[in-house]
């Protein structure tokens, strides 16, 4: 290992990741480990690109360092992150599954078991099997996940980075309320967010701010357009925020003009879901009694709407497509594994009642401590803003 230009992690967590990888991988049977994921590759190496959408691969042997494929044009980001030395470039004329089935060849891996992170949305079914018909001699076995079990629990490192995303995320959430009023549009609104959020020292994050209002607020995943926001609306805004790639994000609602009393209903049931949720949250918990516990007061809630969905996911470092981990851990009903302290998670309580028209956003990024947990978004209250 080096010490690369820009480093955001001491060496020796550098050196606890790959030694906890590398007996995961012993007991799985790998003597080696094909990574394409960026999240996976910055994890264990601190190498970033958004140039992802050419192929990016890390080779990591049982037994030496493991050596990084980057993509063509990046040899310069190869010392400004990564803290291994040797790597293989491929140029945009070449191939670059010939050039990892070469490297594997070279350390002498070419009749060996060898995984590969087949989860990874960045791994083509054709390059796949090419990889596989290249690789003849080679046992090729599925090796997705091994990373992200060492990824569940974050380091106090890696929990700093996560408040000072969320501080950003707050400041962007703080501008993005204070430009909510009739007559802006939602790209005013989304601005002002954009405007705190990176004044706070925000990165780009994993998914743009979701920005909606009116009959659009019934739209998950959508964001801003040029609509007017008008009295009556329902107003629904989720912020991320994102420093060294990790990831904080929470929502929140606003309503243009007087609220409709069942409009303060749902928003006074989502937060009682979310703040009974966060109660449940503590160390040896299932991560399923945390779901339990949001889901019988929003059904008991008698809204006009019932928990049909997961209840959260869990946050640390991303690339775009997504701010989350949830394809780590989830609070939801059918999952049995306890939360530990270390653990971070993104809570939900959003509703979209169809007899109400509009969103109401109700969400917190949540530390699992060693005694209960710790809400990193607390400083602009779930609640109903009045606009």
């Amino acid at each position: 290992m080096r010490t690369p230009t820009y480093l955001h992690f001491p060496l020796d967590e550098f050196r606890a990741r790959l030694d906890g990888l590398r007996g995961r991988m012993a007991t799985a049977g790998l003597d080696a480990l094909v990574l394409h994921g960026p999240e996976n590759i910055y994890y264990l190496s601190g190498y970033q690109t958004p140039g992802y959408y050419l192929s990016l691969a890390l080779i990591v042997p049982l037994e030496r360092d493991p050596i990084l494929i980057p993509p063509p044009h990046e040899e310069s980001l190869v010392p400004a992150y990564s803290i291994y030395e040797d790597y293989r470039l491929y140029r945009d004329t070449h191939d670059w599954i010939a050039t990892t089935r070469d490297t594997l060849l070279d350390l002498g891996l070419g009749t060996k078991c060898i995984g590969v992170e087949r989860g990874s949305w960045f791994l083509t079914v054709r390059d796949h099997a090419r990889f596989t018909d290249l690789l003849g001699d080679a046992t090729i076995v599925d090796g997705s996940g091994l990373v992200e079990q060492g990824r569940m629990i974050k380091s106090p490192r890696e929990i700093a980075y996560m408040r000072a995303a969320a501080e950003a995320a707050q400041a962007g959430m703080a501008a993005g309320l204070a430009a909510t009023r009739a007559g802006a549009t939602e790209a005013d609104v989304a601005a002002a967010i954009h405007r705190g959020q990176l004044g706070a020292g925000s990165e780009y994050p994993g998914i743009p701010p979701f920005v909606t209002s009116g009959p659009r607020s019934m739209l998950v995943h959508a964001s801003w357009s040029p609509r007017p926001l008008e009295p009556g609306d329902a107003v629904f805004l989720e912020v991320p925020g994102c420093v060294h790639r990790y990831h904080a994000a929470f929502t929140r609602a606003a309503w243009i003009g007087e609220p409709p009393p069942h409009a303060r209903r749902v928003a006074e049931v989502g937060a009682e879901a979310l703040a009974e949720a966060k109660a449940a949250m503590r160390p040896g918990i299932p991560a399923a009694a945390v779901f339990e516990a949001g889901r019988q007061r929003i059904d008991a809630g008698d809204v006009g709407y019932t928990q049909g969905r997961r209840l959260g996911y869990a946050l640390g470092t991303a690339f775009p497509p997504r701010w989350d981990e949830g394809h780590i851990i989830n609070l939801n009903r059918n999952e049995p594994r306890p939360l530990e302290p270390g653990m971070v998670f993104h809570v939900i309580t959003t509703m979209r009642p169809q007899r109400l028209g509009g969103a109401v956003g109700m969400s917190d990024t949540v530390l699992v401590t060693p005694t209960g947990a710790e809400t990193l978004t607390a400083r602009v209250p779930p609640q109903l803003y009045v606009r």
